[in-house]
């Protein structure tokens, strides 16, 4: 069971093993771009390709769902970013168990968005834990865990949360002959310890240059890539209630004292702390660009202050 790419690598581990896969389960096709057209998951597109069975389920526990998982009889259920929570009418139905693989050292990050957090939040190092589930949300025994990934300066949430699928396709391919037999050792989580992550809205992206550091807004523009990305608003022309949306894709951190949103030359925007030199951009109604070409057309840009 899952959604995106990074579902794909423990599929693969799956497929390599030689178990029978009676099914696939993933989200349904989605709507997706200007045309609105339907779009299956990137996980259903590969398990098409490798001819297994898809199902598409609405909602993982509606009375349809839970038929169609008891007729199929699993011995074990591999969940990797499903999106869907799975109730315990569910977790009951395999005879081993339901695993889900999560992208951080259990019981940090539970939750949503562990890739976007450590990056945002300064992890120096992150990694992937393999649980058997419980009801509570990233709660149950732990059954494996990887070795420890460092978390580059330049990582964004694609790069990082690739490698996390790769490093937990391995973990698959390690873990599972023990799960099947059932030789596998259980350690509860230390309650104590555990942090949670949330799911990430549109809104987030909105910077706060009074409230965010250079560093913390750096951080957060490589998590949130490529969405909800990170963006501020500029005044246009004479009109200063005339606010257009500023997207900023690359920027670097200059050290000193700034007066926080103030805009000086070379696109510098002064935050909290420090301040951060826009390198590239996309303006509302626009196409990316660099700062040179930006300011070519708004100059009087310097000296305003970003919202």
């Amino acid at each position: 069971m899952g959604t995106p790419e990074w579902a794909i690598p423990s599929l693969e581990a799956v497929i390599d093993s030689g178990c029978e896969i009676s099914a696939v389960f993933t989200q349904p096709d989605r709507p997706f771009g200007r045309k609105r057209l339907l779009k299956p998951s990137p996980l259903k597109q590969f398990s098409l390709e490798q001819h297994l069975t898809v199902h598409t389920p609405e909602k993982a526990g509606s009375p349809e769902t839970l038929k169609l998982a008891r007729e199929l009889n699993p011995e074990l259920i591999l969940v990797c970013a499903y999106g869907q929570i799975l109730p315990q009418s569910f977790l009951d139905i395999p005879t081993i168990g339901c695993f889900n693989l999560h992208f951080s050292f259990l019981p940090k990050l539970r939750g949503a968005s562990p890739v976007q957090t450590a990056i945002s939040s300064g992890f120096k190092s992150s990694g992937v834990s393999l649980q058997k589930m419980v009801l509570r949300l990233d709660a149950g025994p732990l059954v494996a865990a990887s070795e420890k990934e460092t978390i580059l300066a330049d990582d964004t949430t694609p790069l990082l949360g690739s490698r996390l699928a790769e490093i937990g396709g391995k973990l698959i391919r390690d873990t599972l002959p023990k799960l099947l037999c059932g030789k596998f050792n259980q350690t509860e989580q230390n309650e104590t310890e555990a942090t949670y992550c949330r799911i990430i809205k549109k809104e987030e992206g909105h910077v706060h240059w009074h409230e965010e550091s250079a560093v913390e807004i750096e951080r957060k523009l490589r998590a949130f890539a490529p969405w909800p990305g990170i963006f501020g608003f500029y005044s246009t022309g004479d009109n200063s209630a005339n606010k257009r949306r500023l997207q900023i894709t690359k920027v670097e951190v200059v050290n000193g004292n700034f007066e926080p949103g103030k805009v000086y030359p070379e696109l510098i925007v002064g935050t909290h702390s420090g301040a951060l030199r826009i390198l590239n951009l996309k303006p509302e109604g626009k196409q990316e660009m660099d700062a040179d070409s930006f300011l070519r057309g708004q100059a009087n840009i310097v000296g305003t202050f970003l919202e």
